[in-house]
């Protein structure tokens, strides 16, 4: 499970703002040059992320917020594999019944189909892949979130 300290920074209906107070592993992890996040922290601007919730927070304070432990990749998976590939096999379909412009035409449905199916996948998984509040910090500094 990833997890990361965050901070609350506004309060909105249904859920929450917040912001990462630290970079998991950053100082320590030797793909630095190679990792988008710590490209991102370098621009030294803040990640914000909605959060819901019913849980009633503060502005300001710490919790930790965790990802359940592969929900990051199978959720890019379906949003962007599943219309990428519905877009591809549908046009390949459409060029070899009606050449290039039943290609255009049909990757463009394609596109549409993958897309609706991707939402239809995301709705049936959000509970499962939503980043969820582990603890809250208060006056204890924790250290090490992996």
């Amino acid at each position: 499970m990833n997890q990361e300290i965050v901070e609350i920074v506004e309060i909105g209906r249904g859920g929450v703002w917040v912001e990462a107070l630290q970079q998991s592993a950053c100082s320590s992890c030797n793909a630095r040059s190679g990792c988008g996040q710590h490209s991102l922290s370098k621009l030294g601007r803040r990640m914000r992320l909605w959060v819901n919730t019913e849980q009633a927070f503060e502005v300001g304070e710490q919790t930790v917020l965790s990802l359940p432990e592969g929900s990051l990749a199978k959720s890019a998976l379906v949003l962007y594999g599943l219309p990428m590939l519905s877009l591809l096999l549908v046009s390949l379909l459409g060029h070899a019944a009606f050449g290039e412009p039943g290609a255009l035409v049909a990757g463009a449905a394609g596109l549409l189909l993958g897309l609706w199916g991707a939402r239809q996948i995301a709705n049936a998984y959000k509970d499962q892949w939503q980043p969820q509040f582990r603890q809250r910090c208060g006056d204890v500094v924790l250290t090490e979130v992996h």
